[in-house]
């Protein structure tokens, strides 16, 4: 009897059974992820007046939920070579779970940071496997559709996130953005500890390099707080200094670790293969582009155009409510024809819109700036699916859960110097200018102005992610091609023999 093309690199046809109920359940758990993060940036002055504090220091809830989640993908990617990845979910939903269960009882500000941290500790878990995860539990003539669904799930929470948030905190209190995780994380949990069973090859010894994951967590966390830091005042300051000097030599020390290390904590040679790196790269890139475009828009309608937040939020909504329908539709269109073209045309499709964007904020132009955004949702829905497919089939079975990490990371990362650099370049922008006063106090000219010239920047980045994932492609490229082609070319070939 002739094994399926599954079967023939490991994977037998009896995994895919159930792929629609864990497709359900790590979605449904990066969904709770990405609203929460939303629900709690819009209870921020609630919580900052409840605790009677600043906004400097109720910022940490944010800011060291971001830091820590951050450093820690590719920790928790490496250790799930050992653990699994379905146990290292399930761990880290618990672990979500319980967090959100004592961050909606915190008494103090200092306790809710510190639970958020831990929060942190779980999301991390969960969101830097759900990828390969995912990749495991469907074919290979599925997987591009499959991945498409976490553009979905992403617009999904960036469409109700904030209206939900202020809903519940209107209504019931702050402390039932957290509490509400409870009860669906439960349930979530008792579903994944009977469905998701994926055969998955675990090394038997656990040897983690713990000197290179020190390191590795610590220059990614200062990496953030130096630009972080460097944008809320463009001086030079001792926090900047000292960020900025223990990145410089944790990065070095990391490299360093990780080229004499046995078992590294992350194989730095994954990146010679640029099927992989390429792929990352872009997703980075872009990522900082969308993040710089979403932290500047609103300063321009509520400032030039005079809405209000729930207008410019309305108006926004667009962005998601296109990304709905165009990720999907990505992801079936790439496992119909597997374009190698289809992520750089997508970010391509941004940069235009990001470049109309700009434009129509120059000319005060609302149905080219509606046009605009149409664009933006279709672009982002389109690059997500092949972004994804084409990074996690790029490097053997094994490694794909350092590849859903190390992309999980890129994608981090990269909005987090995007609400830096967003800040960053409109403070230079307004300064060039003369002025230096609150940035909706300046004139709707000169905003207008900044925020156009921002708007060209991320056209300009999308063009060069766009780039860089063409390149990818370029004939001659000496990497691996990754179980992915190799399983579609077996898929082929026992079609032709039936």
């Amino acid at each position: 009897m002739q094994q399926t093309a599954q079967e023939q690199v490991g994977i037998p046809d009896s995994v895919y059974k159930n792929r629609y109920v864990i497709l359900a359940i790590v979605l449904i758990g990066v969904l709770m992820s990405v609203l929460d993060g939303f629900m709690v940036s819009i209870a921020l002055p609630t919580i900052t007046t409840h605790f009677n504090v600043n906004i400097v220091q109720s910022q940490w809830i944010i800011t060291s939920y971001l830091v820590v989640m951050t450093g820690l993908f590719i920790f928790f990617g490496k250790v799930s070579e050992y653990s699994g990845n379905a146990k290292l979910f399930m761990a880290g939903w618990a672990l979500f779970t319980l967090s959100s269960l004592a961050c909606g009882f915190a008494a103090s500000i200092n306790e809710l940071i510190l639970f958020r941290i831990i929060q942190a500790v779980g999301a991390s878990m969960v969101a830097g496997v759900s990828g390969a995860i995912i990749f495991h539990s469907f074919p290979p003539s599925e997987i591009g559709k499959a991945m498409g669904y976490f553009g979905v799930v992403t617009a999904i929470g960036f469409l109700i996130g904030p209206g939900l948030g202020g809903f519940i905190t209107n209504l019931i209190g702050w402390q039932y953005i957290f509490l509400v995780n409870v009860p669906i994380g439960v349930i979530l949990l008792v579903c994944a500890l009977k469905y998701l069973k994926i055969p998955e090859n675990t090394s038997k010894s656990f040897n983690m390099d713990w000197t290179g994951a020190i390191m590795l967590v610590i220059s990614v966390a200062t990496l953030i707080l130096f630009f972080s830091e460097l944008a809320s005042g463009l001086v030079i300051t001792v926090p900047l200094t000292v960020y900025g000097v223990i990145f410089v030599f944790s990065l070095i020390a990391f490299l360093l670790q990780e080229s004499k290390c046995k078992n590294p904590m992350l194989d730095l040679s994954i990146f010679r293969n640029r099927m992989f790196s390429l792929p990352v790269l872009s997703l980075l890139i872009f990522t900082m582009a969308l993040n710089m475009a979403f932290v500047i828009g609103p300063f321009y309608f509520q400032g030039v155009m005079d809405y209000n937040p729930s207008q410019v939020g309305l108006l926004f909504m667009l962005v998601p409510l296109t990304m709905i329908f165009a990720a999907p539709m990505g992801g079936m269109l790439y496992d119909r024809y597997h374009s190698k073209y289809a992520a750089g045309l997508g970010v391509l499709i941004s940069a235009v819109s990001f470049i109309l964007l700009g434009y129509a904020y120059l000319i005060m132009n609302l149905g080219l700036m509606v046009i605009a955004l149409l664009l933006w949702g279709v672009g982002n829905g389109l690059f997500t699916s092949p972004n994804n497919t084409e990074t996690l089939s790029a490097l053997p079975r094994e490694k794909t859960a350092i590849a859903s990490s190390v992309s999980t990371t890129a994608k981090s990362l990269g909005g987090a110097l995007g609400v830096s650099f967003a800040s960053i370049f409109m403070t230079i922008s307004l300064n060039t200018a003369g002025y230096s006063g609150e940035v909706l106090s300046a004139s709707p000219s000169l905003l207008s102005n900044s925020i156009s010239i921002i708007m060209f920047i991320t056209g300009v980045l999308c063009i060069i992610s766009a780039v860089v994932a063409v390149l990818r492609n370029i004939k001659g490229n000496s990497v691996l091609y990754g179980q992915l082609g190799e399983m579609q070319e077996l898929s082929s070939e026992e079609h032709l023999e039936d």
